[in-house]
């Protein structure tokens, strides 16, 4: 994927300049079409949007920065309290509509909704121009264009929308954000939630569907399968796409979202017992050179010059001039991986190696980029999640199965202490909740963990703070409701 993003250049020929999906952003020229008319003509105008798409991604403002290790893992509040001339201190305190929050929680919803743009552009011309393809290139690159189509809308309905829908059956028939899938000026009509996850749904029916030709998910081809369509690599390296398996993988988080969680846990049994990750040997593999441990990441993305966005988030030295520097205390941090067990604490890799402990604080190594073996890679999906969302399926239906799926992962982490099968189901939500603390540190996954289970009381704020909707659903964009939007 690389060498296609340097081939690119100024290719974001779909990042036009977008502000909202809703409302009159887009003057439709002449010269949008015919530009979108010429990209198109060939197999290698379609990689191209492909890539801008992936590049798009990659915005300081989504998933290289604000919707992973920043933004959203304030919102959990696993940091240090940011001073106050850091940039983003009144998100972290839930302060969504100062001066200087909004532009950025407006962002969010702003770059993620060009994104779709994008996709959605690609998608409308690549049934139309199907001949230029290969029947093998149109089945991959439009399986990876649903697939990431659902991948953000539910990433802005996890931010913008309600959580804990498997509690609250009655919110799934109010409105929810729009779910845009046509490029063009006119309106999207919000839907209702059980509408909007049905959309998706058949979406990533669809993209699984087309992706059985993905390399990563095709059996029994001749040797020679793939020799013309990948005569560039451009499918190489498919954990740094959409490839089947992480889309495999959306389709149990979205389950799981709704509260489907006996197909949630199905989806995530097959990604487990079929996909081309597996679980690391924490006594065997070098750790210190690949903290984001390579082998168990289902997607990631490929971030262009990633150090010179992540570095200074992940400098916690005593100069007092970095404001914006992410750090745990010591405290925090031997409480979430319960330092105080020898057999517990202090055998996990994510505490013992994937910590660094610097002047104010520490800080995650996950992401530094200081000469890892894996640069520029920011996880989005991992075989862990997987393991998660089969164990809570299990906590009602059969705790012993629960059990022993977070016993893999910690066993995989180096913990040395198991969780005995006689523990009873409140223990084992504890549980759960630990190892989402300890598993998805800068990666933006416990925000959304603690909002879909309706958690009220999380570690970092007083015992008298409860979370709550107010907490919990960001605001729409003041535009996003003068055009009518709910």
């Amino acid at each position: 994927m690389e060498k296609y993003i340097k081939t690119i250049g100024s290719i974001l020929f779909l990042l036009i300049i977008l502000t909202s999906c809703n409302n009159d952003w887009l003057d439709e020229t002449s010269s949008t079409q015919i530009s979108s008319d010429e990209q198109f003509k060939t197999e290698e105008g379609f990689k191209d949007a492909l890539i801008g798409v992936y590049i798009g991604m990659t915005s300081p403002n989504l998933y290289s920065r604000d919707m992973t290790y920043n933004i959203v893992d304030l919102l959990s509040q696993q940091y240090v309290a940011l001073p106050n001339l850091a940039q983003y201190n009144e998100v972290q305190k839930f302060e969504y509509r100062t001066t200087k929050s909004t532009n950025q929680i407006d962002a969010l919803w702003i770059k993620s909704y060009n994104v779709i743009a994008n996709i959605n552009l690609a998608l409308e011309y690549i049934d139309r121009n199907k001949n230029v393809l290969n029947a093998i290139d149109y089945s991959i690159i439009k399986g990876e264009l649903l697939a990431l189509r659902v991948f953000i809308h539910l990433d802005i309905m996890r931010l913008y929308g309600y959580g804990n829908l498997a509690e609250r059956e009655n919110l799934k028939s109010k409105y929810t954000i729009p779910y845009v899938t046509k490029f063009g000026k006119d309106l999207t009509t919000q839907l209702s939630y059980i509408e909007t996850f049905n959309l998706m749904e058949n979406d990533l029916n669809e993209a699984l569907q087309l992706l059985e030709e993905d390399p990563v998910f095709a059996t029994n081809k001749p040797a020679n399968y793939y020799l013309e369509v990948n005569r560039n690599g451009f499918y190489n390296n498919r954990e740094q796409r959409m490839n089947y398996y992480a889309a495999k993988a959306l389709q149990a988080r979205l389950f799981q979202w709704q509260g489907k969680y006996e197909q949630a846990a199905i989806a995530a049994q097959t990604v487990i017992n079929n996909s081309f990750t597996s679980l690391i040997n924490p006594a065997s593999y070098p750790i210190e050179s690949d903290p984001i441990l390579y082998p168990e990441i289902l997607f990631s993305l490929d971030v262009e010059g990633f150090a010179d966005i992540v570095n200074r988030f992940l400098t916690a030295d005593d100069s007092g001039t970095n404001y914006d520097a992410l750090y745990y205390t010591q405290t925090q941090m031997n409480e979430i991986f319960e330092a105080s067990n020898v057999n517990i604490g202090l055998t996990d890799i994510r505490y013992n190696t994937l910590l660094d402990t610097q002047t104010k604080g520490l800080v995650s190594l996950k992401l530094l980029q200081d000469g890892n073996d894996y640069l520029n890679q920011m996880p989005l999906m991992k075989l862990t999640e997987m393991y998660y969302i089969v164990a809570e399926y299990n906590l009602d239906v059969n705790p012993v199965i629960a059990v022993q799926y977070l016993n893999t992962v910690r066993e995989h982490r180096g913990i040395l202490e198991t969780i005995p099968e006689t523990v009873t189901i409140e223990e084992l939500e504890k549980e759960l909740m630990k190892e989402y603390r300890k598993e998805f540190l800068s990666e933006g996954q416990l925000f959304f963990f603690y909002k879909r289970t309706g958690t009220s009381k999380i570690l970092g704020l007083s015992d008298t703070f409860e979370l709550n909707d107010d907490i919990y659903v960001l605001p729409y964009p003041d535009n996003e409701l003068e055009f009518g939007n709910r």
